[in-house]
């Protein structure tokens, strides 16, 4: 008796060596054939991706180790920020969070306005929404590092 068995779907001889007397087991070897959306993947991905950026960059890591105050007081009004560059306050890290996705939104109506480039009003319309969001964002990160600082 031969080494070589046959191959049931191919009709060939396998190559692979055994040991004479022990039953050959009847692997497949092959990759799978696994075939995912062709769209839908990568945006979730960078969704999920912009949100895990958007959720560092507001300090939600250090809401979550360091457990802050959800504001400041004095004895006649509440502050929103803390003078320390070191520590924050809760609100703080949502509006500079809040900040960040309007800049990143104000990103992505810039870049999805390159789709209507034979429709002039659609696309200046959303180049400057774009634009100003983005305005808007960086002039209050920089009002609110002002603050702190």
């Amino acid at each position: 008796m031969s080494n070589k068995q046959p191959d049931e779907e191919t009709g060939r001889t396998s190559r692979m060596p055994w040991v004479p007397g022990f039953k050959k087991p009847s692997i497949d070897f092959r990759i799978p054939d696994i075939e995912l959306p062709y769209e839908a993947p990568h945006k979730y991905i960078l969704a999920v991706l912009l949100f895990l950026v958007l959720f560092l960059l507001a300090g939600g890591l250090y809401n979550l180790t360091e457990s802050p105050l959800p504001m400041g007081q004095t004895t006649t009004r509440l502050i929103p920020v803390f003078q320390s560059s070191s520590e924050q306050f809760l609100i703080e890290s949502f509006i500079a969070g809040m900040f960040f996705a309007l800049g990143s939104g104000g990103f992505y109506l810039v870049r999805y306005s390159t789709r209507f480039a034979y429709d002039l009003q659609t696309s200046l319309t959303l180049i400057i929404t774009g634009i100003v969001l983005v305005l808007i964002a960086t002039g209050g990160i920089l009002v609110l590092y002002d603050f702190k600082v």
